[in-house]
């Protein structure tokens, strides 16, 4: 399945309304606590970090975000699989980012805001999720993932983007005794992506009508 295929599945609850509703909640909730102590606790230090030139895709925030969602959730220190220091996650992830249409892509940046930034009244933390400890971090990607819809939706997202620009470089693979793809092995041409039984039943029926 395609990079886009994958967010837009993994979005598919997210419907415009639910979303935008989500969205105002989290915001209502931040200007709860006072909007002088919002607008600072919003703050971080890591806001000042430059933006690594290579990178053509993410924004800084969503850059510190998946910056943080890789540390958290690929914990390999003491493991034979591949330090995320040697497999380019990040440059994967916004690769991966070049390859989702404008509008997937406007909706995908506001859910990474609304995950982010939640976390300043999301169990009282009083910082963004960029800045929780490990910890911290885990128990919150834990309680997204059985939360509501919404919350379950973009934390999804955010795995899928992490684990499949991990996993998707040969430098991981020889851990898993994985020897690449079979395509790949045998030579075998790519035939690009082969519509299903019932879109190929819907185009020979248009065909039958002309």
């Amino acid at each position: 399945m395609a990079p886009e295929e994958q967010v837009a599945a993994a979005m598919a609850p997210l419907s415009r309304r639910r979303f935008l509703r989500w969205s105002l909640l989290a915001s209502s909730a931040a200007i709860g606590v006072g909007v002088g102590a919002a607008s600072w606790l919003s703050r971080s230090e890591q806001d000042q970090l430059p933006l690594p030139d290579a990178l053509q895709h993410l924004t800084q925030s969503e850059f510190l975000l998946f910056r943080r969602a890789t540390e958290v959730l690929l914990p390999l220190s003491g493991t034979r699989l591949a330090s995320i220091d040697t497999v380019p996650v990040l440059h994967n992830i916004d690769a991966m980012m070049g390859l989702l249409s404008q509008s997937v892509r406007k909706e995908l940046a506001a859910g990474l805001a609304v995950f982010d930034y939640a976390a300043l009244v999301s169990g009282w933390h009083g910082k963004r999720f960029i800045d929780l400890d490990s910890n911290e971090a885990v128990a919150y990607f834990d309680r997204w993932s059985q939360g509501n819809s919404v919350q379950r939706a973009l934390a999804t997202v955010i795995k899928k983007f992490v684990y499949v620009a991990y996993w998707r470089d040969p430098a991981t693979w020889p851990a898993i005794e994985f020897d690449g793809p079979v395509s790949d092995r045998w030579g075998l041409p790519s035939l690009g992506n082969t519509p299903m039984p019932n879109e190929t039943a819907n185009v020979k029926k248009e065909g039958e009508t002309q």
